[in-house]
């Protein structure tokens, strides 16, 4: 080996005669120097500059300069040295504007080197087996990791064999480490084999005794290369080394590249070099354009595929069906189709073309038949027309005299047919089993010869049902324009009219108690708003709601729930009057109408029906249940609409319930806690129009560090709001508001978006940690942290400028969720801090468990630390645990210099408050 090292430095010395440093030159352009770890003739270098020249191939004025390290024939520092000095010396003139690096071992080589190899040229990287925090860190540099997810085709050999042993196959250079490392990392996952058997450094005469015991069944995934026996313990190449295996085993095998298929393995678990390469391509063309690499963010995930040889599938006991979705084949033969499309092609046209010459011909013969036959035919249409569509097809002349009639007469007027032609048409309606026939309506459209449209009249006949009948009919004219008659049809419609009965007593009508739906309450509160000044009647509004019906539900089923809903509205119809109002609108919600009572009646009848309800035990299959129910009652004016009242009554209810249940809340206009509740009900009623209308905006806070614990600028960002008339709105209203009706995640959602996009315009420095709040909805909501997710990994900000804030309540209550999101974004790069840190009694118990970088310590404690001891005490506990767990400690409420001295007295690392800086506009 050594005297291989020596040959190669030679030849480079010679290289370093022959290529004058001094005078090579570089054209007009860009350039971009490749270092490759191995040689030229390997195949993953071969691949990349596949890669390489197809993404820059329309680039005209982009060349590509390839150096080749050899590490694997030639890995002595000795020879690194040189090499180095060689590239060095080769391209110190040139016009270098960025260098690409493949593979571990030419990265390691330049960054050791980074001081003095071209520090000012970006590096861009690619094939880097591990990722490593500190490369990502390292600065002028950016590029894509190879990271194989080899846990992942581990996982995938177990579940598509079924057999819960594997043995791995590695070898000890930079990538069989790393991937040895993979595979430590998913040991305890219940979907990794039982049994995995490593074996490092295999060489090829030691295959037949290791394999002699083995389980043909059992899987062999090879992540390194086999080492020859015969070549001084050179590595075999991938192909060789599967084919010496399969030469040995029946057992299926598995590898990381393509290759192999044809040369013994069953599948490969493939990162293509050449897709590798097109993707470090992109990020190098961005350096190009003048990004720099500090912006662009490393790409740390390979993107793997599943590719079969489909004849080793099929000889072997693995089912096509248990391999991974959207799997790819090699030497899978091609169907009869594939193989003889032309033939199939015009085979099939020429047997459409005579399938339409013989339809043709078919339809031409069918249609001379249907003339031949068309007035034959007439009379049979119109009969099957009469019973398709009518019930009765009839006719009359002039004189309204039934000139023709067929279809079931019998059914509706007990004569036939024959029996009824020449009868006229008011011998039948004049009969005594007709009701309610528009005799006047029915002459009178037929005197000025009007169409009758949709006549109805009912029939009742002795011992049968009532029947309802529509007519229809037109005038008809001969062919000089003399009135002849009539022509029409008699229906019976009865199950339609019914329905229709049905469907106007539902649409007014609550089914289950029998009470006024929603819909007409709402009319029946507008006449009484609408008619209060002429009245001179005081009536009440009230909202009822049961209370802890959801347990009746729950526990005994929808069924019983019901039948207890129907005798509540029977308990409360017996407390009222037949003048009141009382209807049903919807669950387990009641409106009242108490018409022309004093507010002393009305709260009388209201505790009365109370009472009752909560007396109540409703029996069912040996079990009884019993609710409550709490009633908001307002005054009914014109003061405010219908709709208004309602909602107004509802939020009293709401009072109702929150005061204890099963009681009456009375609400006068005065009422200042009902008025916030209606404001803040207003201000979130619609955040989608909110947003579209830009009512909100973002402010900031600066954070002030009490030493110089670094030159980054930090500052949290605060939301406001204004209406649509441009007044402030207070978050003291607005924020409450939007986490008690649910709405809040929408707003730290539009937060964290429009700090993203508008980053470079809030901060234009590039340089400035931002803090944003989020609630503990967002953090509780999949989809919410999802979308945070995606807009962080989407956005070219640098992730070390963001910090997250949570309240610690928050966390506490979210505990697992919240770590889970800590933890996945913190390996992205963003900050976190607790915030209102010792508001809580447990804020000790769980901060060792949640990895935040800031603590928050809560205004409470800190506006009062010049009066109180222990508050200072308090505080002083609180930063001392935070510097044991590494964290840094941030003072709110800092109002003045006295309270800033004091912090600063214990160590605080950051104030903020009115006294640092008041909230400016972004």
């Amino acid at each position: 080996m050594k005297t291989i090292n020596r040959f190669f430095c030679g030849l480079l010395f010679c290289l370093l005669l022959i290529f004058n440093p001094a005078s090579y030159a570089f054209a007009s352009g860009q350039d971009i120097l490749l270092i490759h770890s191995y040689h030229d003739k390997h195949r993953w270098t071969q691949f990349l500059n596949e890669g390489f020249n197809n993404a820059f191939q329309n680039d005209e004025n982009v060349r590509l300069f390839h150096e080749y390290l050899d590490a694997k024939r030639a890995p002595s520092a000795e020879f690194k040295d040189v090499f180095l000095s060689y590239v060095k010396n080769k391209y110190s003139t040139g016009n270098l504007n960025a260098i690409l690096v493949s593979d571990d071992a030419a990265l390691a080589l330049i960054r050791e080197s980074r001081a003095d190899f071209f520090p000012d040229i970006p590096v861009v990287y690619l094939g880097i087996n591990k990722v490593d925090q500190s490369l990502i860190d390292t600065p002028n540099m950016t590029g894509v990791f190879e990271n194989r997810d080899i846990g992942r085709s581990i996982k995938d050999i177990k579940k598509m064999t079924g057999i819960d042993e594997i043995i791995v196959i590695s070898d000890k250079s930079i990538s069989g480490r790393s991937n040895l490392s993979k595979i430590k990392s998913i040991e305890n996952d219940p979907d990794t084999p039982k049994t995995i058997h490593i074996v490092d450094d295999l060489k090829d005469d030691q295959i037949p005794s290791f394999f002699e015991n083995v389980d043909p069944k059992t899987p062999i995934l090879l992540i390194g290369q086999l080492i020859s026996s015969k070549y001084k313990s050179a590595l075999l190449n991938w192909n060789d080394g599967s084919k010496e295996i399969s030469s040995w085993v029946k057992n299926p095998i598995f590898t990381i590249a393509i290759t192999t298929l044809n040369h013994g393995a069953t599948g490969a678990y493939e990162l293509s070099g050449v897709k590798h390469a097109q993707v470090a391509a992109m990020l190098v063309k961005r350096v190009l354009n003048g990004e720099t690499t500090a912006s662009i963010k490393p790409i740390t995930i390979a993107q793997s595929e599943w590719i079969f040889n489909w004849e080793k599938i099929n000889n072997s006991y693995i089912d096509e069906k248990a391999l991974p979705k959207n799997s790819l084949f090699i030497n899978k033969e091609a169907s009869f189709y594939q193989q003889y499309k032309a033939f199939v092609l015009i085979v099939s046209s020429a047997f459409l073309v005579s399938l339409i010459i013989i339809i043709m011909l078919l339809e031409i013969n069918r249609r001379g038949k249907q003339t031949r036959k068309i007035l034959a035919d007439n009379e049979l249409r119109y009969k099957d027309f009469s019973q398709a569509g009518a019930s009765i097809f009839w006719e009359m002349d002039s004189q309204q005299n039934i000139s023709y009639i067929s279809g079931n007469t019998f059914e509706l007027f007990h004569m036939e047919p024959e029996e009824m032609q020449g009868i006229k048409v008011s011998d039948i309606y004049q009969q005594e089993f007709v009701l309610e026939f528009p005799e006047s309506h029915f002459l009178r459209l037929v005197q000025k010869q009007q169409p009758l449209d949709n006549l109805i009249f009912k029939i009742k006949q002795t011992s049968d049902s009532l029947k309802v009948i529509l007519i229809n009919g037109i005038a008809v004219y001969n062919n000089k324009g003399m009135y002849k008659g009539y022509r029409g049809i008699v229906k019976e419609i009865t199950q339609e009219h019914q329905l229709s009965e049905d469907l106007a007593y539902q649409a007014t009508y609550d089914s289950l108690t029998k009470l006024i739906n929603r819909n007409s309450f709402n009319i029946h509160l507008e006449h009484v708003v609408n008619t209060y000044s002429t009245t001179n009647q005081q009536s009440y509004l009230c909202f009822l709601d049961l209370d802890r019906f959801k347990v009746v539900n729950d526990t005994a089923g929808h069924f019983v729930g019901d039948t207890l809903l129907a005798n509540i509205a029977k308990i409360i119809q017996t407390n009222i009057s037949s003048k009141d109002t009382l209807a049903r609108l919807g669950g387990d919600e009641f409106g009242l109408i108490l018409t022309n009572q004093s507010q002393k009646m009305a709260q009388e009848i209201c505790e009365n029906i109370i009472d009752q309800v909560c007396d109540y035990q409703f029996f069912w299959n040996k079990r009884y249940f019993n609710v409550g129910l709490s009633i908001g009652m307002v005054p009914v004016n014109d003061q405010f609409t219908a709709t208004e009242l309602l909602s107004r009554a509802d939020l009293s209810c709401y009072k109702a319930k929150d005061a204890g249940r099963s009681r009456v809340f009375i609400a006068d206009s005065n009422n200042s806690d009902l008025y916030k509740e209606e404001l803040q009900m207003g201000y979130i009623a619609n955040i989608s129009q909110v947003i579209e209308k830009n009512q909100f905006y973002l402010v900031k806070q600066v954070i002030k560090p009490l030493s110089p614990l670094s030159t980054k600028e930090h500052v949290e960002v605060l939301i406001r709001y204004k209406d649509s008339s441009g007044n402030q709105i207070s978050p003291a209203l607005f924020i409450p508001a939007a986490e008690k009706y649910g709405v809040i995640g929408l707003i730290d959602e539009w937060v964290v978006k429009n700090v993203f996009e508008q980053y470079d315009t809030y901060f234009p420095n590039g340089n400035t940690l931002v803090s944003i709040n989020l609630s503990g909805m967002t953090l509780s909501n999949d989809l919410l942290r999802n979308k945070i997710k995606r807009l962080v990994l989407s956005s070219p900000i640098n992730t070390d400028n963001i910090c997250f804030e949570i309240t610690e309540t928050a966390a506490i209550s979210q505990l697992s969720e919240v770590l889970s999101f800590i933890i996945e974004m913190k390996a992205l790069g963003i900050k976190f801090a607790l915030d209102d840190f010792g508001s809580g009694a447990a804020s000790f118990v769980y901060l060792k468990n949640l990895p935040v970088d800031f603590l928050k310590i809560d205004g409470s404690l800190i506006k009062n630390i010049v009066e109180e001891k222990t508050g200072r005490a308090i505080v002083e506990s609180i930063h001392t645990i935070a510097k044991v767990m590494n964290m840094k400690t941030i003072a709110e409420f800092v109002e003045n210099q006295e309270i800033e001295d004091i912090l600063n007295d214990i160590g605080i690392d950051y104030v903020q408050g009115y006294h640092i800086a008041k909230p400016v506009t972004c």
